[in-house]
């Protein structure tokens, strides 16, 4: 089985992380002393990715001197500046400097994902791309009442019964055909959808993804429990 190539999209501006991202790309925010993309590629290389490509844009020099001055030896890793381009075409641009198959990763977000475990579903499903889904927790206390009214219960930020995309996205070579140039990741997630073609993975285990100051506060104050897990 030939190992994955991991394709890291990392060109975004970040806004909602200032002052941060008014120096540095969203990818490279600190998080307990290393950036962001530093605990993602650990994770990855310490399990059997291959080689890993960053797709990078805004502040695309930054994120190559970091891999110049933090990046392990054991790291194959190559830096494809597509500027202002969707997410997609970063993605096409990557697909042309490697063979398939792909492990697609938003560079904001760190989740420990059995990998092993994700490829055996996505060759089991047949599909030509499996994605990883996670279960929906609402930002909100939820409230329910009765007919009358009347208070039944609180629950403090439960889980809903929907999943959403957190990336750790397999991708055989022949997905990337359903990808229209300059379209955007819903369009070639729903391309794929239309023609049955894309399956889901299940994660149940840690996930973070770093939007917000708020959030990147939230990773730092689970780094004790949250990194052993994603550079074990």
């Amino acid at each position: 089985m030939s190992k994955l190539c991991a394709v890291i999209l990392c060109g975004g501006r970040g806004e909602r992380l200032r002052p941060f991202t008014e120096t540095l790309p969203k990818s490279l925010v600190p998080i307990n002393g290393h950036p962001l993309l530093y605990h993602l590629l650990s994770y990855l290389f310490a399990n059997k990715v291959g080689s890993a490509v960053l797709c990078t844009g805004f502040k695309a020099e930054s994120i190559e001197s970091f891999l110049r001055e933090q990046g392990r030896p054991d790291w194959k890793v190559d830096c494809i500046n597509s500027g202002e381009a969707s997410m997609t075409d970063r993605i096409l641009d990557a697909a042309r400097q490697n063979d398939g198959p792909y492990l697609i990763c938003y560079g904001d977000t760190l989740a420990n994902v059995n990998l092993n475990e994700l490829r055996k579903a996505h060759i089991e499903s047949g599909a030509l791309a499996t994605v990883t889904v996670y279960p929906m927790h609402s930002p909100f206390g939820i409230v329910s009442f009765d007919e009358s009214n009347r208070v039944e219960a609180f629950a403090e930020k439960p889980v809903l019964p929907y999943w959403i995309n957190i990336g750790y996205l397999i991708c055989e070579p022949e997905a990337l055909r359903h990808i229209q140039p300059g379209s955007d990741m819903p369009q070639f997630l729903s391309s794929l959808a239309r023609s049955r073609e894309l399956a889901v993975f299940k994660h149940d285990g840690k996930h973070l993804t770093v939007n917000t100051e708020k959030d990147r506060a939230e990773a730092e104050a689970q780094a004790i429990e949250f990194f052993t897990l994603i550079e074990s």
